[in-house]
């Protein structure tokens, strides 16, 4: 591998591991604003569940058809598209005042952030041979942890010099800031600005198109079920994190609203290195000569038991 492709494919898994800290951000925004927008709009515990819900109703709705995009559409042109329409959807939350509205710009937010992800995937397997894939996965992962710990606060700060409002709209611009940058530094793998990615074996002509006989494997295959459930199980635990426990902290344990954008931070920074630890574990036991069933199964068994 020339030294060029080397610092191109790590350049690749910088612009991912921001865009996940971005996504992230405005994932999560509504949970610090939660308490001083639910005051000021004078909105229930019921009302505000059905906020931090609507998210991920679309979310999870979207989550086959995005992936069917991320394959029909070049990466370059997919990407920043779909960070500038979360992110003014986004921006919108501070400009409304009504329930109503914000579900439908939460349901917004999780119908055009659902390609971002297999996205990510998409373009680490396009750069990444497999031995450092899960590397690679892991340290974009971990900008969903390491954004959130750090961002926590400054969002809280945020709030405090500017309101709810102000936050989301911070929020927005940045988006549309990166999606900017984003468009202007990527290149997909096949542009012949660009050199041949490190993953030969999967040039443009050699990839496996979908199609329909894909969904029923996907439902069918002891090993993937394997993948929903531990999905299930961690989305599940994370929730109450990214929605409800900046709430919890501010309204039940009596923290003012800077101290709590501290401590809801502490979470997501051992997530961040938990992340990290699976992930070069795993491509080093590859390396070692185990099997990639066990390689790619033990972090995962032995982090659910602790």
């Amino acid at each position: 591998m020339t030294e060029n492709k080397k610092n191109h494919k790590f350049s690749v898994l910088a612009l991912i591991f921001v865009s996940v800290v971005i996504n992230y951000m405005d994932r999560t925004n509504i949970s610090v604003a939660a308490s001083a927008l639910s005051e000021d709009l004078e909105l229930s515990k019921i009302q505000m569940g059905y906020i931090f819900a609507a998210f991920a109703w679309t979310y999870s709705a979207m989550q086959i058809p995005g992936g069917m995009l991320v394959d029909a559409m070049k990466i370059r042109i997919l990407y920043p598209v779909i960070l500038i329409t979360w992110s003014i959807a986004t921006l919108i939350q501070g400009l409304v005042s009504s329930f109503t509205a914000l579900i439908g710009c939460r349901m917004a937010i999780g119908f055009f952030e659902a390609p971002s992800f297999p996205a990510n995937n998409k373009i680490v397997t396009h750069w990444f041979p497999p031995q450092e894939r899960a590397g690679a996965i892991a340290v974009y992962t971990s900008g969903q942890f390491i954004g959130l710990a750090f961002l926590f606060p400054v969002l809280a700060v945020i709030q405090d010099f500017f309101g709810w409002r102000g936050l989301f709209i911070i929020s927005g611009l940045i988006g549309i800031l990166w999606a900017g940058i984003w468009y202007l530094i990527y290149r997909d793998p096949d542009d012949n600005a660009v050199e041949t990615p490190v993953d030969a074996s999967l040039s443009k002509n050699e990839q496996v198109e979908f199609n329909w006989q894909s969904i029923g494997l996907a439902f069918s295959n002891q090993k993937l079920w394997g993948v929903y459930i531990g999905q299930f199980c961690l989305g599940g635990t994370l929730i109450f994190f990214l929605t409800w426990f900046p709430s919890y902290l501010e309204e039940y344990r009596g923290f003012s609203r800077l101290k709590t954008g501290f401590i809801a931070s502490i979470p997501f920074m051992a997530g961040f290195f938990g992340v990290l630890l699976s992930g070069f574990v795993s491509d080093l036991l590859v390396r070692r000569g185990f099997s990639n069933e066990f390689a790619r199964k033990s972090p995962i068994i032995v982090l659910f038991k602790r």
